[in-house]
């Protein structure tokens, strides 16, 4: 059977283009009746596109405040996208015809294998700067081109109980916005490798400051 390994290309895509990107998957995938139980939902990704547009208007000729709102709006939506795009990967089973009528697209897989990712390792949490914050590090993982990074409140069902999410480059993230006071769970995983992204790490708890 063979892996699709999903290929978004969302840092090519600029603040203004970004609605219309995240509005084709949703109207695809929604005319589409093959993808019942994603997750993220069309009408999770439609919620989150509307906080992002209206972010983006408010930032132009606003505040930095502004900008920096709309650029975290960005950034759960890109989140948001990724994740949506790995779970129409897994719900296709490796079947394409039935992936790109999620409109996503998939990666060329020609080459040279990297193999399977392994989990990541060393995964830790810490209070950060601000209310609301909290710092996260890992020990970096072998041909990962990226990590997602998940916060998320009940620990027997992380899936269904998502805070934050965000896509990270390095291994190491501070992330703001987490509801102050309570304690949360958090994990991360790579992506890249033969089958999309590793397995998630072993979990980690904070309250939150």
């Amino acid at each position: 059977m063979s892996v699709i390994i999903p290929k978004l290309g969302l840092h090519d895509i600029t603040d203004a283009k970004l609605p219309e990107y995240a509005q084709d998957k949703v109207d695809k995938i929604t005319a589409s009746g093959v993808f019942a139980a994603l997750v993220p939902s069309p009408a999770q990704v439609q919620a989150k596109k509307n906080q992002y547009e209206a972010a983006l208007v408010k930032s132009d000729d606003g505040s930095k405040a502004d900008t920096v709102a709309k650029d975290e709006r960005r950034k759960e939506l890109e989140a948001m996208l990724t994740l949506q795009a790995e779970n129409c990967a897994e719900i296709a089973n490796g079947d394409l015809e039935i992936y790109v009528k999620s409109g996503y697209e998939a990666k060329d897989v020609k080459g040279t294998p990297v193999g399977i990712l392994g989990a990541v390792t060393g995964f830790l949490l810490a209070y950060g700067d601000n209310a609301g914050e909290l710092k996260a590090n890992w020990k970096a993982l072998e041909h990962a081109d990226n990590y997602t990074l998940q916060f998320y409140s009940d620990p027997a069902n992380p899936d269904g109980s998502v805070i934050k999410q965000e896509i990270v480059k390095k291994s190491k993230a501070i992330t703001n916005g987490l509801p102050g006071g309570e304690i949360v769970w958090a994990r991360v995983r790579g992506n890249g490798g033969s089958a999309g992204h590793g397995p998630w790490s072993d979990p980690a708890e904070k309250r939150v400051p």
